[in-house]
């Protein structure tokens, strides 16, 4: 079975530097930055305040509080449907919409949430980018210029209006800075569109990224809307490349899946290289994780499986959402493809010394890290985003932003040894 995709053009913007002054723009490969005239969320009741700040690789900096890391990216033809159905505007297959990005810069939105009392001293770990020190390199975005956005909720506002005030408001923040190379010309343009055919005799292999949906701060979107009630179902993956998908799950941060990584998924990037000389690409399935009941896990997975088949796939590769309870759901699918013949690997994080769950059929797995391992105490200049930051004392991955991220986006390379 073949898959459509949509056709989507990515312009990208290498940024050599970001200034801060008086003026936000694009001047030649510089971004300019202007904080009071960015007004950055503006109309919305649930914050009490937002700022911007830069900080860059090299900053002896950490960030703290950190929920999301998010491309700025517009859509040159219709700017109001970037990241459709949060900031207004749909996505629409028959046009040929043309986004542009900026290389180099991430959007970090923060907000201390214990500090605020909308949450407990234990229901969210400490998250942290580090611009300089021992843990720079555990992080994606110890090496990319940040513009943080640091949230204060309203007093007497709700979780969820604060929350989505965030979530609309880095959005909001990525698009503007991405505007300002409309009239530029790009360093580079990348098509993303319908696959040539290829050799049939080539293996037909499928990406299943999971994803998980359980309520305020713990949500995944697609098109605005939560994915709580998601069956595994195809989507086309220049979707995510149009943003699409977007976090708003603030669980682990070292294996949290954030918009950036939807925006720019490697694995499918991967997959589209190969696709015509080792292997067709026969489509993405987006399923959930982390589901409640072990009923629940059994008929995600057999119905990702389905899918996989009716894709005619003889090859998979399961992402996994976060760790522990999810662990479970990737196994399950594992178990769910090879009982049809499918081929496939899975992408997991090693924690609490291991795997959470596993399964006989789970023979092809790729650690993307160890979530337990300790990275040396380090005392910054100084803090951005509230709190202390465990200044001075050692700091388990689990805490630093993707560190760990099971999408296929991560640093590691195996080597001989």
């Amino acid at each position: 079975m073949s898959h459509t995709r949509a056709d989507l053009e990515i312009a990208a913007f290498a940024v050599d530097e970001v200034v801060e002054g008086t003026l936000t723009g694009w001047d030649g490969t510089t971004l300019l930055v202007s904080s009071p005239q960015l007004a950055v969320g503006a109309g919305e009741p649930a914050l009490a305040e937002a700022t911007v700040e830069v900080v860059r690789p090299g900053d002896r900096v950490r960030i703290t509080n950190v929920l999301d890391a998010v491309v700025p990216d517009v859509r040159a033809d219709d700017s109001a449907a970037s990241f459709p159905g949060v900031l207004g505007g749909t996505w629409d297959d028959t046009a040929h919409p043309r986004i542009h990005r900026l290389n180099g810069v991430a959007v970090l939105p923060v907000c201390d949430w214990e500090g605020a009392g909308l949450v407990g001293p234990e229901e969210f770990p400490p998250s942290y980018v580090d611009m300089a020190g021992p843990a720079q390199d555990r992080s994606p975005w110890g090496s990319t210029v940040n513009v943080v956005l640091t949230c204060a909720p309203a007093r007497g506002a709700a979780v969820a209006d604060v929350d989505a005030a965030i979530r609309r408001s880095a959005l909001e923040l990525a698009r503007t800075l991405a505007a300002t190379t409309l009239d530029a010309t790009p360093t580079d343009v990348r098509r993303v569109g319908a696959l040539p055919d290829a050799d049939p005799d080539l293996p037909a292999v499928c990406a299943i990224v999971q994803v998980a949906s359980e309520g305020p701060l713990t949500d995944t979107f697609f098109d605005g809307d939560d994915l709580r009630d998601l069956m595994p179902r195809m989507v086309d993956p220049a979707w995510l490349t149009a943003g699409r998908l977007t976090n708003g799950a603030y669980d682990w941060p070292g294996v949290r899946n954030t918009t950036a990584n939807y925006q720019d998924l490697s694995l499918v990037r991967a997959l589209d290289r190969a696709h015509g000389q080792t292997l067709r690409f026969a489509g993405l399935i987006l399923a959930p994780g982390y589901l409640d009941t072990a009923e629940a896990k059994r008929r995600g997975a057999e119905a990702s499986a389905a899918l996989a088949a009716e894709l005619g796939a003889a090859g998979a590769i399961c992402t996994t959402f976060s760790s522990g309870n999810s662990h479970t759901d990737t196994m399950l699918t594992v178990r769910a493809l090879e009982s049809r013949g499918i081929v496939t690997t899975a992408l997991v994080c090693e924690t609490n010394g291991g795997l959470t769950d596993h399964v006989p059929e789970a023979d092809c797995l790729v650690s993307t890290g160890n979530e337990d391992e300790l990275v040396p105490a380090w005392t910054p200049d100084r803090i951005v985003g509230g709190g202390d930051g465990d200044a001075g004392r050692t700091i388990a991955m689990v805490h630093y932003l993707g560190s760990c991220v099971e999408t296929g986006d991560g640093p590691w390379t195996a080597v001989p040894v």
